[in-house]
């Protein structure tokens, strides 16, 4: 608060004052009182007026500047009311009484909604667990009896299936925490799951796989960097050349750790949607978006800061698109690096 708005609110104050000394000065002049006494009391009286607004206004404001001291240093801003000093005036309890109300109802309805939540999605998590069993019946059903229909449902089981895992991890992913075990694993095993798991999209679409391997062991949760490593994967495929595609992964030293690489030459990201692709719901205006959910990458983005792993994506429109996990020097073992 200003000093300004503060005498803006006592505008009303100072009309009065203003009122009442004119007022005084009429009837003292009429009393054929002096001016020189007259001066005086007029003098005594502003400058016990100003004290008066200086001392009020300056206790306010320290009070103002303690509660948004206490209000900045609080996660949950509606706990607020749990720090405050007593209230001292009988309108600042009123005024306090009303705040914890409000903040009572609001803290009950927050508790509602975050057990709903919860609810929906513990039944999301058990709906995924149990369609799954369907999805691997299927899929069994036409391994065993393969024919040209029972190929082309293998492939939209597939897809289906990527769905599924997505909306699973989705659910999961703000709580990773709870979620994740991290071990020391082989950097390539996972790399190598999430290939094999799109085999079958990778041969459709003759794509040559260029894999430099190396016996790289890395900190991280296995479950997690696979499904990232899928969403990375996928999408390489999905926007790769209608001919001569080609995926390369590798890696690269760097002095905070090592840097996992997927390079593909596909069609690539315009300049200017580049640093949105992690963004939610983002598909880009550039590429058959229509059946995107724009989830996969914003996934990935989310899990990687979770894991403490940096995700980087350079792209070069019609040229190239590159996505880079960098696993930090205190989550990576190799012979050189601790």
């Amino acid at each position: 608060m200003s000093l300004g708005e503060f005498l803006y609110e006592k505008l009303y104050i100072i009309l009065l004052n203003i009122f009442s000394a004119f007022t005084l000065a009429i009837f003292l002049k009429l009393l054929s009182i002096d001016n020189g006494p007259m001066i005086v009391i007029i003098i005594i009286w502003i400058m016990v007026l100003i004290c008066t607004f200086l001392l009020e206004y300056f206790s306010l404001k320290n009070k103002y500047k303690e509660i948004n001291k206490k209000l900045d240093a609080l996660d949950q801003k509606y706990l607020i009311c749990e720090l405050l000093d007593k209230p001292e005036s009988k309108l600042e309890k009123v005024y306090f009484n009303m705040l914890r109300q409000a903040n009572k109802s609001m803290i009950e309805q927050v508790g509602k909604s975050r057990d709903i939540q919860v609810s929906y999605k513990e039944y999301i998590e058990e709906w995924i667990h149990e369609i799954k069993n369907p999805i691997a019946a299927i899929d069994l059903i036409c391994k065993n009896y393969k024919t040209e229909e029972s190929n082309r449902i293998s492939k939209e089981l597939l897809k289906i299936n990527y769905l599924v895992e997505q909306a699973l991890y989705y659910a999961r992913s703000e709580n990773v925490e709870k979620d994740y075990f991290i071990k020391e694993i082989r950097l390539f095993n996972a790399v190598e799951k999430a290939i094999v798991n799109n085999r079958i999209q990778i041969l459709e679409k003759n794509i040559k796989l260029i894999i430099d391997d190396t016996e790289d062991m890395v900190y991280t949760d296995e479950k997690w960097l696979y499904y990232i490593l899928e969403q990375i994967i996928v999408n390489a495929i999905k926007y790769s050349k209608k001919y001569n595609g080609e995926i390369h992964i590798y890696t690269k030293y760097l002095n905070g750790g090592i840097q996992l690489i997927i390079e593909d030459n596909g069609i690539g990201i315009a300049a200017d949607e580049l640093p949105r692709i992690f963004d939610k719901g983002f598909t880009g205006s550039k590429r058959d978006n229509r059946k995107a959910t724009g989830l996969g990458l914003y996934l990935c983005k989310k899990l990687s800061e979770k894991l403490g792993i940096k995700i980087i994506a350079e792209s070069e429109k019609d040229s190239y698109t590159k996505i880079s996990l960098l696993f930090q020097k205190e989550s990576f073992v190799s012979g050189c690096i601790k």
